[in-house]
C-alpha cells in the first residue's frame, strides 16, 4: 500500500511538470520577447526580430538589421532601407537600398512585396522602368544613363517599349508622380525613390501565444504591429 501510494505521488509529480511545461517555456520567452529592437530612431516590437531580440519573437520575414544606426529589412532577397516604423498607423516607410543613391548605379530587379505580410499603401503606385533601349526610338519620359543607354519611364507596360528595350522592372511611387515628359526628370525620380513607399504589415498569427495567455500562462509582448 506504501509502495502504491508512492507511485501514485511519483506520476502526479510528472504530470503537473509536464502540464505546467508549455507556459513554462512561453514565460521564458515572452522575458526574452520584452526586449526591442533599437537602431537610430527606429524601435520595433512583434512582429520584429533582430538585433537584441531574438529571432524566435517575431515573423521569419521581418528580421531588422542594425548597422551604422540605418536600419534595414530583406524582402524577396532585396535590401530595403527602413526609414519609418509607425505602430499607432500600423505603417511602415521603406526603400530600396541601391535606389536611394544615383539611379543608373542601381541593380535594377523589381519591387515586389510578398503579398501575405505586406499591403502596399493606397497612397502609391507602380511605375515600369524599361532600360537598355534602343537609342534611335522615339521615347516618351527617357533619360540616358552611360554605359546603360537609354531608360524608358512609364505608367504602362506599353508593347513597343518591351520591343526596342532590353528589360525592365517596377519601382512604387505616389500617385502624384507623373512621368509623361519628353525628357526624364531623373533628379525629380531620385528624390521621389529615395523617400520610399509606405506598406501595411498584415494580421501575423499570434494562436499559440493566446492560448497560453487564456491558460494564465505570460501575456502577450507590448508593441503589437496589427492591421
Amino acid at each position: 500500500m506504501y509502495n502504491l501510494l508512492n507511485s501514485f505521488l511519483f506520476y502526479f509529480f510528472l504530470f503537473s511538470l509536464f502540464n505546467h511545461l508549455p507556459c513554462a517555456l512561453s514565460q521564458q520567452d515572452h522575458t526574452l520577447c520584452e526586449t526591442m529592437f533599437h537602431c537610430g530612431n527606429i524601435t520595433a516590437g512583434f512582429p520584429f526580430s533582430g538585433g537584441n531580440r531574438h529571432e524566435s519573437c517575431g515573423h521569419s520575414l521581418l528580421k531588422l538589421r542594425c548597422s551604422k544606426n540605418t536600419t534595414s529589412l530583406i524582402i524577396s532577397n532585396h535590401p530595403y532601407e527602413v526609414l519609418h516604423i509607425d505602430e499607432a498607423s500600423k505603417t511602415l516607410r521603406i526603400a530600396i537600398a541601391d535606389l536611394r543613391d544615383s539611379f543608373c548605379n542601381a541593380t535594377f530587379a523589381d519591387a515586389t512585396l510578398p503579398p501575405e505580410i505586406f499591403e502596399l499603401s493606397q497612397m502609391y503606385k507602380n511605375l515600369t522602368v524599361f532600360h537598355h533601349c534602343d537609342s534611335k526610338f522615339p521615347y516618351r519620359s527617357s533619360y540616358t544613363c552611360p554605359g546603360i543607354g537609354p531608360i524608358v519611364v512609364s505608367e504602362t507596360r506599353d508593347r513597343d517599349f518591351h520591343d526596342s528595350c532590353g528589360e525592365c522592372f517596377t519601382v512604387i511611387v505616389p500617385k502624384s508622380f507623373v512621368p509623361e515628359e519628353k525628357e526624364l526628370n531623373m533628379t525629380n525620380l531620385e528624390s521621389v525613390l529615395s523617400k520610399g513607399f509606405e506598406v501595411k504589415v498584415k494580421k501575423i498569427d499570434e494562436k499559440a501565444c493566446q492560448e497560453c495567455s487564456s491558460n494564465h500562462g505570460t501575456h502577450q509582448p507590448s508593441g503589437m504591429f496589427l492591421i
